[in-house]
């Protein structure tokens, strides 16, 4: 084949790359590669495809080989250095993205690479450098809003997430990490309008999901109600303290359940799960068009979303209204936006009958609680509270970084100067030295000193974080999202907890635990009331080793445990709905 016939064949392979017919495109590379293995273009081309089908490995090979043809073009280091990112080599992806930097100063989209490697690498303040050098220098492209919105969550600069959120949205209303991401931080934002914020899911949920047509019809309902559930995380997650426990039940006379499993890497969990439900779908890939005809096909009644607006929602699925009551469900603390979704479980405390609802959804009340909670089997004995051996009060936090905005900050460092010789520990895995320094720093602004901070960086995720509740006497909950799934975990350890009420159901979940235990005078209504409740219990070992030993069986005796009370309401409030 002569040079003017590869050409051609080039040019009809970019075409076809450009029309995203990515397997056509493939083959006419490698067709010119057979006949001319050094074709510096063939080489970057075929790697570009194997890159954005996945195959990051292969992209690698193909494209670095090019680079060694061609060492001074940006764009193949810019492209190498994605696919070395996605293929797990960091290291190497940062030296040819600063490669392809040096070659060209205001290459927007290698300043955006390479502030995406450079924070997944620690290196945050250089990575919200480039990341902010990328919408300077390209301020129409969404990616580089997106990524800057992230870095800006990790340095909990929460307005100015939002921010660039909302940019990147704008510039691409479908873009859907943008848009969970967004509503995620303002469910993190203090002083939010809930009326505003819900107003903004309904935003995001016209420019996603706008355009999908709805069922109008669906069959009539059997005898038995089928109930379909719908997650990502049919796995080794937090939801599954709180929904296995429902699946197991279920009452099998009255309803047939349907798992509708999005997992990708199975495990126990997974297992012990499918174990559980009668029917079991492995939708794993499976685009939302297709699992809605798969729900209407398999003729569901009740259809439950327990993910929402998380990594992997399918609330594409719900848009189309696939089944005829559709209920949010544990996954996601605040409305769906969706018109399609019926119903939202909630329960008295997170949401007052005399509190105007905001959502989409109607409310589902619960009587004793919107959950129950079921603790994993290897969770270890309670142990003394450590104040009794330490002879100081250690306060702890095992909460999300971006939860730790400045107002919590300023008060958990309040609470600390009130008591002066009680001490804080933070654990979690996104702790490594550079968020250590920051918080270090931050607490330093408000007169504390690093001698009255631990902090532990998690990194080995087969470690059990149930362990270090044995090194608290007290967890302070954070706000305005409270940690619900690390409250009931301390709580079942025998760690009192102390949570300020909000004006949100994520901001109210914690206080509907210590309700439901009578532990109500640890629930703060302000930031004086967490101070005095704090620096009370702080000051009352007593009362601290009295806990230790009773909430445990305190818990067990609730209705937060009483797994079969609480599904026989759950089901009833669904058959309502």
């Amino acid at each position: 084949m002569n040079a003017a016939s590869l050409q051609q064949l080039k040019a009809q392979a970019m075409q076809l790359h450009r029309a995203g017919q990515l397997d056509a495109a493939k083959t006419l590379y490698f067709e010119i590669l057979q006949r001319q293995p050094g074709n510096a273009d063939a080489l970057h081309l075929f790697g570009l495809v194997c890159h954005q089908q996945g195959d990051h490995e292969t992209a690698v090979r193909y494209i670095s080989q090019a680079v060694e043809q061609v060492p001074a073009q940006p764009v193949l280091r810019n492209n190498l250095g994605d696919a070395m990112h996605k293929a797990g080599d960091l290291a190497g992806a940062i030296e040819q993205l600063r490669h392809a930097v040096a070659l060209r100063a205001d290459y927007a989209g290698a300043h955006m690479n390479l502030g995406a490697v450079l924070a997944e690498s620690g290196d945050h303040d250089e990575a919200m450098r480039h990341s902010l050098e990328a919408t300077r220098l390209d301020p129409q492209r969404a990616e580089a809003w997106f990524n800057l919105g992230l870095l800006q969550l990790d340095h909990v600069l929460l307005v100015e997430s939002v921010a660039s959120l909302r940019k990147a949205l704008a510039l691409r209303p479908d873009y859907s990490a943008a848009a969970n991401s967004l509503l995620y931080v303002l469910n993190l934002t203090p002083g939010m309008d809930p009326a505003e914020v819900a107003q903004e899911h309904r935003r995001v949920a016209s420019g996603l999901f706008g355009r999908i047509r709805r069922a109008t019809t669906w069959p009539k309902p059997s005898e038995r109600i089928r109930i379909g559930y719908v997650s990502g995380d049919f796995c080794a997650h937090a939801v599954n303290y709180f929904f296995e426990p429902v699946l197991e039940h279920q009452d099998s006379t009255r309803f047939e359940t349907f798992c509708y499993s999005d997992v990708t890497q199975v495990d126990a969990v997974t297992e012990r799960l499918r174990g559980l439900a009668q029917h079991w779908r492995d939708v794993a890939g499976l685009p939302d068009e297709a699992l809605a005809e798969q729900i209407r096909a398999d003729a569901i009644d009740i259809l439950v979303d327990l993910a929402g607006y998380t990594k992997h929602g399918r609330l594409g699925v719900f848009a189309a209204k696939p089944a005829r009551c559709q209920v949010s469900y544990i996954g996601y603390p605040n409305t769906t936006g969706l018109e399609a979704m019926d119903a939202r479980v909630v329960d008295h405390c997170t949401a007052p009958a005399d509190e105007t609802p905001v959502g989409t959804e109607s409310l589902l009340r619960l009587a004793n609680g919107f959950a129950c909670f079921r603790p994993p089997s290897h969770v270890p004995t309670v142990t003394v509270a450590p104040v009794s051996s330490n002879g100081f009060i250690t306060f702890g936090s095992l909460h999300k970084l971006e939860k730790l905005n400045a107002g919590v900050i300023e008060t958990w460092a309040q609470i600390l100067a009130q008591n002066p010789d009680s001490r804080l520990l933070l654990a979690r895995d996104q702790l490594d030295s550079w968020h250590q320094n920051r918080l270090t720093g931050v607490f330093a602004e408000f007169g504390i000193g690093t001698e009255r901070l631990e902090m532990i960086h998690l990194t080995d995720p087969s470690q059990s974080f149930f362990e270090l509740f044995s090194r608290m006497d007290i967890l302070l909950d954070a706000f305005p999202w409270s940690g619900h799934t690390i409250a009931c975990c301390a709580l079942w350890m025998g760690v009192p907890v102390v949570t300020l009420r909000g004006n949100t159901h994520a901001g109210r979940m914690v206080a509907s635990v210590l309700e439901g235990l009578g532990l109500s005078d640890l629930i703060a209504g302000d930031i004086e009331s967490y101070l005095r409740a704090a620096s009370n219990l702080c000051r009352d070992q007593a009362r601290i080793a009295t806990l230790r030993e009773e909430v445990r069986q305190r818990m067990q005796s609730s209705p937060l445990r009483d797994e079969a009370g609480f599904t026989k309401a759950f089901e009833s409030a669904i058959r309502m709905a």
